[in-house]
């Protein structure tokens, strides 16, 4: 009796957290909830493989934006990523699951979704705002 209560819990939840499919709307990308629909296509959705690449682009660049323009003299740091960083595959799963859970801003732009969720996980503790370009050139 108990593996039927474990079954249908497991079927139940399934239910619940299977994602949606992708649409050619998505790839507009006028809202972090399109972005989380394309990071999150399932496995047998047609569109997967172009939305995990439009995806993977898009917060890529995104994130390399970000850290180019704090990169500069005088513009203080918005993220501190770890030492050594996650692999883009990681980081993208654990923005999903932050995404997901972060349905209050789904509606903002794509890119201020994603930088939300930088400065969120990544926060720069309160003694960085040196970058440490900067802090090379000054030395």
């Amino acid at each position: 009796m108990t593996w039927r209560i474990v079954a249908a819990m497991t079927v139940l939840l399934a239910g619940g957290t299977a994602a949606r499919a992708v649409t050619e709307e998505n790839f507009q990308l006028r809202t972090g909830a399109d972005l989380v629909a394309l990071c999150s296509a399932p496995a047998d959705d047609p569109l997967r493989t172009a939305a995990i690449h439009m995806c993977h682009g898009f917060c890529a660049g995104v994130y390399q934006t970000i850290m180019a323009l704090t990169m500069r003299e005088k513009v203080p740091r918005l993220v501190c990523p770890p030492d050594p960083p996650p692999s883009r595959a990681e980081a993208i799963a654990q923005f999903v699951v932050w995404a997901k859970s972060d349905t209050e801003h789904q509606s903002e732009r794509p890119a201020d979704f994603v930088g939300r969720y930088l400065v969120t996980k990544y926060p720069c503790p309160k003694d960085a705002g040196e970058s440490p370009r900067r802090s090379k050139r000054s030395r």
